[in-house]
């Protein structure tokens, strides 16, 4: 079920960001936030992707949450348009695994053959995207 549309329409790529974890590995940190937005560097670590994303081309990021839907509502409308990133919110009310998310938000991700993203929201590092996408478009597929 999506909830929540923040940011302009876009026309550029997609990602979607599983986010549904209950981040219990990172209690007691988690307690009080969504992994997520469990700082790191100085930003909600969620940002970092965002940003990698947005250098690759992606300009609507779909976030499948599971566990306090309204602290990442309110945390992303923040930074939304600092990024310049539309947000679709997809909540999952039970969680639906790895590819659950990925069905529910078909209809988001289009029904053509553009490439999207598809992280896991607890990721740091540099991201490769641009030779991830790259390597995809060179390799059909």
């Amino acid at each position: 079920q999506f909830l929540y549309f923040i940011g302009n329409r876009t026309n550029g790529m997609k990602a979607l960001i599983l986010v549904g974890g209950f981040g219990t590995r990172l209690r007691p940190l988690t307690l009080a936030m969504p992994k997520p937005l469990v700082p790191f560097v100085n930003k909600p670590m969620i940002i970092h992707q965002v940003m990698a994303l947005k250098e690759v081309g992606v300009t609507e990021v779909i976030l499948a949450v599971a566990y306090r839907p309204d602290a990442m509502f309110e945390e992303m409308s923040r930074w939304a348009e600092e990024i310049g990133v539309k947000f679709i919110y997809s909540h999952e009310k039970t969680p639906l695994g790895t590819a659950g998310p990925i069905a529910l938000a078909a209809e988001h991700l289009g029904n053509d053959d553009e490439p999207f993203f598809v992280l896991n929201s607890d990721v740091t590092c540099q991201f490769p995207l641009k030779e991830l996408l790259a390597f995809h478009k060179n390799h059909g597929k």
